[in-house]
Order: structure tokens, then C-alpha cells, then sequence
């Protein structure tokens, strides 16, 4: 029986699989029938017959209809839109794209602590009213990296490269993973675990979040945490909008709670144009955009081609996520 896969990315308006890497996919896999299943109407006609999956997210009811699924391939880091009750409780292996963007996602998260601290956005916004800012910039601390503490939070393929390009730049970095006795990559002064993220969060100069969304990282920061935080600190997150309470970020924002945040994933996507979070000074934001830098579709798509080889000899898929904990 030939295996039949379902390509389903498809999220305008950026997070599209490209038509010729879905005829690229057909070309190198003869022995497969490969489905370009974009629309709503063709997914539910599919599913029932699909053995192989690639998409980013299943609603309810389509994850209901994958009957016959054997395999999920995510071209996307964060499978939480794929954890179904129907894919979680059945036999179904679920893979992603751990690892494919983390050099491009740490040297976004390197630069936004790097803008913040060096007050590039207030530059940029004086350099647009051709305002000489020199006496206001020198009047904002900012210590040299020998004296900051980087606290990363999740120790995967991007938080690992966070930790070391940090520790390159000189920061004292420390770092937060679920099992601390893993240890962390080399420059890593400390390894915790979440029992003491909010005692590392009083001390951090600069906090950047890289965790998945779990049962266990939904909202870490919160009221409680950015209470804690250093007034100068400030917060990163390359990693997912969920993780931060918005409502408390932008409170402690305003009042300078916390001196800035640098964000790159938000609730709410794309997001509107009344959110509150576009006004604050102290904050910049870009659009979900730090996977990107070269092709993003070729290596997803090509991690999907190993994985199948592997898949039909069977051996070990790359990347298998742990259903329970969600990556």
C-alpha cells in the first residue's frame, strides 16, 4: 500500500509551505502520494485517508478525522497546536523542526537585549526628529556585560545558543531548565530549576525566555515574577506570547517596574493595532519574525525527507516530541 501524506501548513500570511516545496517533496518520495491539501474542504476530505501529516496546528475536529494517522512532522518548533486529545492519547508520533531556526532565533534574542541596553530605540527615535540625544543617553546606566547577569529560561538548541553567544559577549549567564542536573552548555555559570526561577529572576539583569508553552511554563512571568525583577532589568521573549502575562508586562512597563522588554511573540497574532504595547518607549517589538534569515522552507522541508527515510526503514524519526510534556 503506498503512504499517503497530507501537507497542511498553511497560515497566511506568512507561515505557507511553498507550492514547489510541496512538488519537491512529490518529486524525491515516488513510492508516496503526496496531497496539497491548503484548503479547509480538501483537509476534511483527506484526513481520514492521510498516514502521514505535515502541518503546524489541527483544530478539534480534524485531528478527529486523522483516523488513520501514523506520524506528524511540524515544521515549526512549538507543537502546541497539534496536542489534540486525538493525537495525544493515540499512537501517533509527533516530530518538529527543533533546531532548524536557532542560530537565527538567538542572534534575535542577542540583539534585542543588546538594543535595549544600549538605548537604540530612543536613538532611533531621536535620529527621526533630528534630535542631537547624547546628554539623555549618558544619562541611562547601562553596566558593561562583565557585570550583567543573562538569566535564560529553557536550555533546548535555542536557549543553548542564547547561553554561549551571551557568554561570548561577556555576561554572567545563568540559566533555568526543567531537569538542572542536565547541566548547560559551556559559559554557563549556574544551571536552576523552576523551583528557583523567581530567586534567579531577582537577580537577573536581563531575562530571555526560550521555553516551549507546557502545563509547567504557561505564564512564567507574571504579577509575581516582573514584582521581583530588578527595576533595570529587562525581558526578552523569542520564545512564546502565552508565557507572559500581556496585561501585567504592560503595567510594569508604565511604571517602571522593569526598564524594557524586547518581544518577538504575543497572545494575540497579528497583533492589533489598539494594543497598548505598541506605545510603550521602552519597548520594541518585532513581528514574530526572529526565525527568519535565510530560505525558512528548505530546511524544514528537508528535515521532513530525512525523517521519512527513516520512517519507512524504520528507524528512530528526528526530533520526537514528548506528547506529555508538549516538546
Amino acid at each position: 500500500m503506498r503512504v499517503r501524506i497530507v501537507a497542511a501548513v498553511y497560515d497566511p500570511p506568512v507561515w505557507v509551505l511553498p507550492t514547489h516545496e510541496i512538488q519537491r517533496i512529490a518529486a524525491a518520495l515516488p513510492e508516496a502520494d503526496v496531497i496539497d491539501a491548503r484548503e479547509p474542504e480538501i483537509r476534511r476530505r483527506e484526513l481520514p485517508r492521510a498516514d502521514i501529516l505535515l502541518v503546524t496546528k489541527l483544530t478539534m475536529e480534524e485531528a478527529r478525522l486523522a483516523t488513520r494517522l501514523k506520524w506528524i512532522q511540524s515544521t515549526a518548533v512549538g507543537v502546541g497546536p497539534l496536542m489534540r486529545p486525538d493525537i495525544v492519547e493515540r499512537d501517533v508520533v509527533v516530530t518538529n523542526a527543533r533546531g532548524l531556526h536557532a542560530r537565527f532565533i538567538a542572534e534575535h534574542a542577542i540583539a534585542l537585549a543588546l538594543a535595549l541596553r544600549r538605548s537604540l530605540k530612543l536613538s532611533l527615535e531621536r535620529q527621526r526628529d533630528r534630535v542631537w540625544a547624547q546628554a539623555e543617553i549618558e544619562a541611562i546606566p547601562c553596566p558593561p556585560t562583565d557585570e550583567s547577569r543573562v538569566l535564560v529560561v529553557g536550555l533546548g538548541e535555542i536557549g543553548s545558543r542564547i547561553a554561549r553567544m551571551a557568554a561570548g559577549l561577556g555576561f554572567i549567564v545563568h540559566a533555568i531548565r526543567r531537569r538542572p542536573g542536565l547541566g548547560g552548555p559551556e559559559g554557563v555559570a549556574h544551571v536552576a530549576g523552576i523551583d528557583d526561577f523567581r530567586e534567579q529572576l531577582r537577580l537577573a539583569d536581563v531575562v530571555i525566555l526560550a521555553a516551549p508553552t507546557t502545563s509547567e511554563t504557561k505564564i512564567m512571568i507574571g504579577p509575581a515574577e516582573l514584582a521581583v525583577m530588578k527595576r533595570s532589568s529587562i525581558l526578552i521573549n523569542v520564545a512564546r506570547g502565552r508565557l507572559v502575562d500581556e496585561t501585567s508586562l504592560i503595567a510594569a512597563l508604565e511604571s517602571g517596574q522593569i526598564a524594557g522588554a524586547g518581544l518577538d511573540a504575543f497572545v494575540q497574532e497579528p497583533m492589533p493595532p489598539e494594543h497598548r504595547l505598541w506605545t510603550i518607549p521602552n519597548v520594541i517589538i518585532s513581528p514574530h519574525s526572529a526565525a527568519f534569515g535565510r530560505d525558512y522552507w528548505r530546511p524544514a522541508v528537508d528535515l521532513f525527507l530525512d525523517n521519512f527515510r527513516r520512517y519507512v526503514r524504520g528507524a528512530p524519526l528526528l526530533n520526537v516530541v514528548d506528547k506529555q510534556h508538549g516538546y
